[in-house]
């Protein structure tokens, strides 16, 4: 399996070619999120990189682009980004909270519950097998 440099085009690829085929198989959430994400201060493009996840399309995996009028925001820097939805690192994502560089606008109950407070047995197995996934296709430089 080849392996690419986290949002680079050719993991973006490999990413959504991931999600389709986990799609299937992912668990309910419970309740339904409408999130944006923005990571910022990527090597790659203008620097920036936006996706969304709508649970009611598809599940908890992002996709590129943005929606309209989301609960919330979530504005990452790439480290932070990398941490969060590869390597999950806590300690990385608990310093981008505390220096601003991991910030929500918007709805945070719903975004906690999102990624991991309150998950089921289930979507958290689920989170755990795609999480290992992202984690094979990305070179960790």
């Amino acid at each position: 399996m080849r392996v690419h440099r986290f949002l680079s085009p050719e993991w973006i690829e490999s990413a959504m070619a991931l999600r389709e085929e986990l799609a299937s198989a992912a668990p309910g959430s419970g309740h339904t999120a409408r999130v944006n994400l923005v990571v910022t201060d990527t090597p790659f493009g203008n620097g920036q990189f936006r996706a969304s996840i709508d649970t009611d399309a598809g599940g908890p995996l992002p996709v590129p682009g943005n929606l309209e009028d989301p609960d919330a925001t979530v504005f990452l820097d790439y480290p932070a980004a990398l941490a969060a939805f590869v390597t999950d690192d806590p300690d990385i994502v608990t310093h981008g909270f505390l220096t601003g560089a991991l910030r929500v606008d918007g709805d945070l109950a719903l975004v906690l519950l999102l990624f991991g407070e309150g998950m089921t047995d289930e979507q958290a197995d689920f989170a755990r097998r795609a999480q290992d996934r992202l984690r094979s296709i990305t070179a960790l430089e």
